[in-house]
């Protein structure tokens, strides 16, 4: 081996805090010169200098640290770094990036778990949603329940009412009967007081009907129903007076009258045609099977 090759061995061999201080000796440049250039504590030179730097905590900081170093010296830096790697430095980034890599990994893992949290979540609030949904259903349904009772009810009152009309009818037909009979007798005894009734008849006939005329005139229908099929339902006015609340046959048709607004309660919306003060009313928004609620005016 000739003395040229074994200078170069022998250079190659050199620490790069060596290379590092012989050069700046050689530009007759204390520690404290490139301390106030590089802007690193005089500590952090003298521990780069003996190769005594602890890069477990700073690799990559310390490569820059030998690079800038180089610069201000005037020494190659492929020449310091290739030094640092000869004494086993460089292995300190692959460490570093075994790192990053594992952190890598956690975040995916923690991206993963807070997915999953959310699903749950999700899955969570989609059951309390329908839970709840079914509940409103129920309460209507029973509610509904309750006003068909009510209506069932009342419509065997109304009934019960009606009965009792009919059974005391005859007892007035009686007194109007013996009313009838007490004027009749009192007409066949005064001659002159039947000519008086019989010419007072005309007017009070005209009379009459003067007030039937009114009445018709006053009267108007605000809501109309028709039934294609049976259907019970309740009416109130804005006084919450109960004008109707029963059951409608087929073919049969409801006529009513009060103080607006109406509030209207129909158990079958698809069988009844209605109309407000000759207007139709749309009912086709209304499900079948459902209970329709509604005011009128809209």
């Amino acid at each position: 081996m000739t003395p040229e090759n074994i200078e170069e061995k022998v250079e190659t061999l050199v620490a790069p805090g060596q290379l590092l201080k012989e050069a700046r000796e050689a530009l007759n440049l204390t520690i404290e010169d490139i301390s106030s250039r590089l802007r690193l504590r005089v500590e952090v030179l003298e521990q780069i200098e003996a190769d005594q730097f602890d890069m477990g905590k700073l690799a990559t900081f310390t490569r820059g640290y030998y690079r800038s170093y180089a610069k201000v010296v005037n020494v190659p830096e492929t020449k310091v770094l290739n030094a640092l790697d000869q004494l086993g430095k460089a292995k300190i980034e692959q460490h570093d990036m075994q790192s990053f890599s594992r952190k890598t990994k956690r975040e995916k893992h923690d991206n993963r778990i807070m997915k999953l949290t959310w699903v749950i979540f999700a899955i969570i609030l989609g059951m309390s949603v329908l839970w709840w949904w079914q509940e409103q259903a129920q309460l209507e349904s029973r509610n509904d329940a309750q006003l068909i009772s009510d209506v069932a009810t009342a419509e065997s009152m109304d009934s019960a009412d009606k009965n009792t009309e009919v059974e005391t009818k005859p007892m007035l037909d009686e007194a109007e009967m013996l009313e009838v009979d007490t004027n009749v007798s009192e007409l066949e005894t005064s001659p002159e007081a039947l000519e008086k009734e019989i010419e007072k008849e005309p007017e009070a006939a005209a009379v009459s009907e003067e007030k039937i005329e009114e009445k018709t005139a006053i009267i108007s229908d605000d809501v109309v129903m028709t039934f294609n099929s049976d259907c019970w339902l309740q009416v109130q006015d804005a006084s919450n007076n109960r004008l109707y609340s029963g059951v409608k046959k087929t073919n049969q048709t409801l006529k009513l009258t009060g103080k607006a607004p109406y509030k209207l309660v129909i158990g079958a919306p698809s069988a009844v045609t209605l109309t407000y003060k000759g207007k139709p009313v749309d009912l086709s928004a209304y499900p079948a099977g459902k209970v329709a609620r509604l005011t009128l005016p809209q």
